[in-house]
């Protein structure tokens, strides 16, 4: 498996995590260890997406660079790089 798919997978899972953890937190806002676990996970799934973007470019709209113009259309879509 390459750096690229490693990534992106291990981003995939901690999306998951992340927002599996925010349902949970929906109904017992109150738990304090489910919000820790929220924000250590939260934390790392930004780490690997800068990390990815840094690499590969950006996986969404919202992290796009505009400083250049709109260059979102300028590249592969996420979708059609080879992950």
């Amino acid at each position: 498996m390459t750096d690229q798919k490693q990534l992106l997978l291990d981003i995939q899972i901690i999306a998951f995590v992340v927002k599996d953890t925010q349902l949970f937190l929906d109904t017992h806002p109150t738990c304090e260890s489910a919000l820790e676990y929220f924000k250590y996970y939260n934390n790392l799934l930004t780490a690997l997406t800068d990390e990815y973007e840094n690499k590969f470019g950006p996986l969404t709209v919202y992290s796009v660079n505009t400083e250049d113009g709109w260059t979102w259309i300028n590249e592969p879509w996420p979708w059609e790089k080879e992950a």
